[in-house]
């Protein structure tokens, strides 16, 4: 079968890439020829490298040009490199050019990210909701996130919920990522939907280490800690910190502005998602306060320990406390002296199995 999928596969984001290029390589096991539907949405727009129109802004861009050049071309080889990319189709007439091209696919997936939070797409995009496709092509909404359970009342109107309706009874099947956001949508359509695992838990860790990068030049393997701050917390730094001077091992990290740790560190801001892969795979610790760091940190067997405990980590904590991880997530003023362990990865890898059923039977029906 041929199959488009169509999500926020462009961003400078590691989920954003990973889960994209997971999807893909699953359908791909399936037996399927897939590639990703190029679509540079106006939420793309924040990934210029240039922002005239805010002062502000322009002078962050030109300060961090060098960063921002090294960032844009690693992502960008990696996503020729590893997702199949059609033709790229932005601006106002990106949704007419999809639909020209849309009749050679057997079916079209949108999701995971955020694609159908309408407050981050500023509203209903309709290629998100697959508005292009025929009525002879399968769609399907794989893992597409809401993010929330209300949105803004400009961006979710009467007239929104009715549109929405409308390309939701066209889907062939529905699902969604988070459980609680089910019923927002689940009013406007009398298609199920159903709740499916982000994507990137599709895959095993080989499939991971089969497009892993090179360590950097001076970093040795299991001989550093990888740091991934995906917002500031300076708790988070501080014992990042401490736990560098209790085990003598230098940190890795990645952030636009330098973090002056008292360790030996090294900032690898910029670095491609399958850079971002190896350091997961082959650091002794991981501290993160991300969502896919912690996956992949589970994934590839790791001792780490996440921060963040709240709503807006919530799916973090559920993650780990269906896999019995749960002691490996810490509040984001977490002031203690824990070193990360490891754990039983085979239970874990039994409970991951079991978590992959539902998800792996909703596409393998869908594409049925």
């Amino acid at each position: 079968m041929k199959i488009g999928t169509i999500t926020f596969h462009c961003a400078y984001n590691y989920g954003s890439v990973l889960q994209s290029f997971a999807l893909k390589t699953y359908l791909e096991q399936l037996g399927n020829d897939v590639s990703v539907i190029n679509y540079h949405s106006p939420n793309f727009d924040q990934y210029k490298l240039f922002h005239p129109a805010n002062l502000r802004h322009l002078c962050s861009d030109i300060l961090f040009f060098p960063r921002n050049v090294r960032r844009k071309k690693a992502f960008e080889t990696f996503q020729r490199r590893h997702l199949n990319l059609t033709r790229c189709y932005e601006g106002p007439n990106a949704e007419h050019e999809i639909s020209k091209d849309a009749d050679a696919f057997d079916a079209v997936i949108c999701g995971s990210d955020q694609i159908w939070n309408l407050d981050c797409t500023q509203g209903l995009d309709g290629c998100y909701f697959l508005r292009f496709a025929p009525d002879s092509v399968r769609k399907i909404a794989y893992a597409p996130s809401l993010s929330q359970t209300q949105f803004q009342l400009r961006f979710f109107d009467e007239k929104t919920k009715i549109e929405l309706g409308r390309l939701l009874d066209r889907f062939h099947a529905i699902s969604v990522r988070e459980r609680s956001t089910v019923p927002m949508y689940q009013k406007l359509t009398d298609k199920p939907i159903q709740v499916a695992i982000d994507p990137t838990l599709l895959l095993n860790a080989a499939a991971y280490r089969n497009i892993e990068a090179v360590l950097p030049k001076g970093v040795k393997n299991n001989g550093f800690i990888f740091a991934y701050t995906l917002w500031p917390n300076q708790k988070m730094v501080d014992y990042i910190d401490r736990l560098a001077q209790k085990t003598g091992l230098p940190i890795v990290y990645s952030s636009k502005i330098p973090i002056h740790y008292r360790s030996c560190s090294i900032n690898c801001y910029g670095m491609s998602p399958d850079l971002f892969l190896t350091l997961i795979d082959k650091a002794q610790y991981v501290i993160s306060n991300s969502f896919h760091a912690t996956v992949f940190s589970v994934l590839f067997h790791k001792a780490f320990l996440t921060f963040g405990k709240g709503k807006s980590t919530s799916r973090m904590s559920d993650l780990l406390t269906q896999l019995g991880l749960q002691d490996h997530i810490v509040s984001d003023d977490y002031e203690g002296e824990e070193i990360p362990t490891g754990a039983d990865y085979t239970v874990v890898d039994d409970l991951l199995d079991k978590m992959r059923q539902d998800s792996e039977q909703f596409l393998r029906n869908a594409l049925a």
